[in-house]
This record gives structure tokens, sequence and C-alpha cells, in this order.
């Protein structure tokens, strides 16, 4: 009975460490597009990409919060980082156009092709950044934020509420989902 409660305890240990240290790494860091600190760099984080070449609604949030720190001169340019092939598309450029045809001018937007997950996206933005925004959906942001401070960035963030959009199923599903992403990011070798 013993060994019963030990492996159990390992396993709780196991998913709740991980929790805490996305909690405590971006503690006071998540933030609104009123109160976020100026940086110079915003990074989006891709998130899918229509068959018909058009951002996803989960996307969409996220360039529609950057696009709102660019207009208030909260961040000065801004990082797309996606898949190179989403659905036939590169979510980069996909969401570079989204950006320029809502007012972004094509010279404020930088393209990395290389964010296949959010690790490759704040390692790639860690090589030339010591300090930017995340700007992702609020059930992702702790995580991202935690990653991108192992990396050596001082990074805070700027969520979009898809819940709040309508979008409460895929809100909730990705929330879980963000339990086992969690993990997996806190137990990967650094």
């Amino acid at each position: 009975m013993r060994l019963v409660w030990v492996v159990l305890g390992v396993v709780a240990g196991g998913f709740l460490l991980p929790l805490v240290w996305a909690w405590g790494r971006s503690f006071g860091r998540v933030r609104d597009v009123d109160d976020v600190p100026a940086k110079d760099v915003a990074l989006v984080l891709g998130a899918g990409v229509r068959w018909d070449g058009i951002p996803s609604r989960i996307l969409q949030g996220r360039l529609d919060v950057a696009r709102e720190l660019f207009r208030t001169g909260k961040v000065q340019r801004i990082i797309v980082s996606g898949s190179p092939e989403s659905r036939g598309h590169s979510e980069p450029v996909v969401m570079r156009r989204y950006l320029v045809s809502h007012g972004v001018p094509e010279s404020g937007v930088v393209l990395d092709e290389s964010g296949v997950d959010t690790y490759s996206s704040c390692r790639r933005a860690s090589e030339e950044h010591a300090s930017l925004t995340i700007v992702t959906t609020r059930f992702h942001l702790r995580r991202s934020i935690a990653l991108a401070r192992r990396l050596g960035v001082d990074a805070c963030g700027v969520g979009h509420d898809a819940a709040a959009e309508g979008l409460r199923r895929v809100n909730a599903r990705a929330t879980r989902r963000e339990v086992l992403a969690t993990v997996k990011a806190f137990w990967m070798p650094r």
C-alpha cells in the first residue's frame, strides 16, 4: 500500500511542479494592453491557418492584440512566428498579410518560419532579443513566458481572451491540453 502512495505522490508531483513553475516564472508578467511595459518587439505565436489561407479565429485574436500594441506604441515591431506549412500556407506569411491589411506597415512585421512550437519560437526570438512582449491566447501565456525566461529573455505577455469571443469550447479544450504541454516544457532538456 505504501508503494501505491509513493507512486501517486511522484505522479502528482510530476504534474504539479511544472504548473507551479509556469505560474511562478510568469507571476506579475501577465498584463493587459493598457498596462504592459513598452518594449521594442512583440512575439506573436502561431495558432493555425484555415484551408483558404485566413488565420484561424484564435490566431486572429492574437494578431488583433499585437496590432493594438503596435497602434498604441507599446511595441515598434512584431515578430510573427509559426509553421512554414500550415494547411498549405506559411503561417507567418498569412499573419503578416493580416496585420498589413489591418494597418501595420510591412516594415514593422518580421517573419519567423522556425516557430513550429512554442519552444522553437521562443528560442529563435532569444537569439536576437533580450526583452520582448509575448502575444498569445490567455490559456497559453504562462507557459510561453516561462519558456522565454528560461531562455534568458526578459518577457512579459498579453493574452487574447478566446472564451470572451465565443470560443469557449476551443478555450476549454486548449486549457486541458496546456496542462500536458506545461509538463512537457518543464521536463524537457534545457
